[in-house]
């Protein structure tokens, strides 16, 4: 299936694990026929300079040469795949801009980078580029988990799943409160319940429902978990992740969704240690 990405910007801050993502960003590019490109920001209060990317004039000035991270990281591509040249970017300072300029007005962009406390959240609430984040704990996927509502987008969401990730198992979870839209709900969007409405209404609106998600799972031949948690929505969906130990988290941005804005995927990427793969549905 065709799928929304054309570009692949892997981003890079640190030498740490720099070899893992460009090769999983090479990987991506080749398997799906995307361009590949390289942004590395060095952002001098967070990261070490490695030594190999210091100017000639280290002992004077202690300067960041960029032209030697880029020859860098070229060498690395080409051993790596020699085959092509690909675009290779290099600057000081101010990750989140740099990426907001880079990606402007392009919907079609996939971000692979390594998860940093305090620059992925940034770029999670500011851009609407899809992320693929590493947290370094998993080469590959056997099982991954998908949020959904019962709506279209779910559905795209699950094929865009399949196609990116078809050896992987996939599982869904729904929490019944995700579509409680048409109620009266409180304020504190994170504590949705049910107000104004009286018990059976609501018992037959979960009935439903849950129909309507086991007809998705057949549809799409996956498992899936009908959650109807007590806590907050979030904290649900966390702790039902890590006592399944899923390696990939995958979500979709919906603005007009209250559970799928970007907020709750910075809170979810916080406190899980799977890798994550987030997108928007166009």
């Amino acid at each position: 299936m065709p799928h929304q990405f054309k570009r692949v910007v892997v981003l890079l801050n640190q030498k740490e694990q720099m070899d893992k993502i460009l090769k999983k960003g090479l990987s991506f590019s080749q398997q799906h026929n995307t361009s590949l490109e390289v942004l590395y920001v060095h952002e001098e209060s967070l990261f070490d300079i490695p030594d190999y990317f210091l100017s000639d004039d280290k002992i004077e000035n202690d300067k960041v040469n960029t032209q030697k991270i880029k020859e860098e990281i070229q060498k690395r591509l080409k051993e790596l795949d020699n085959t092509k040249e690909h675009n290779v970017l290099a600057y000081i300072d101010d990750t989140v801009d740099r990426v907001l300029t880079y990606t402007k007005d392009d919907n079609h962009i996939l971000i692979i980078s390594n998860y940093h406390k305090d620059i992925t959240p940034k770029l999670i609430m500011k851009s609407s580029c899809a992320y693929w984040i590493d947290k370094g704990y998993k080469e590959d996927y056997k099982n991954i988990v998908l949020p959904i509502e019962l709506k279209d987008e779910s559905k795209k969401s699950i094929a865009i799943a399949k196609h990116i990730f078809p050896k992987s198992k996939l599982n869904l979870v729904y929490d019944y409160r995700f579509l409680l839209d048409t109620l009266e709900v409180q304020e504190d969007y994170l504590a949705i319940v049910p107000t104004g409405i009286d018990y059976e209404s609501y018992e037959e609106i979960k009935k439903t429902n849950k129909k309507n998600f086991e007809e998705l799972l057949k549809e799409f031949n996956i498992d899936g978990y009908f959650m109807e948690g007590e806590g907050l929505l979030h904290e649900d969906l966390i702790q039902y992740i890590e006592q399944n130990n899923f390696d990939l988290t995958i979500f979709y941005h919906n603005i007009n969704e209250i559970f799928f804005s970007p907020i709750i995927s910075v809170k979810l990427l916080e406190a899980l240690e799977t890798d994550f793969f987030i997108h928007t549905i166009h």
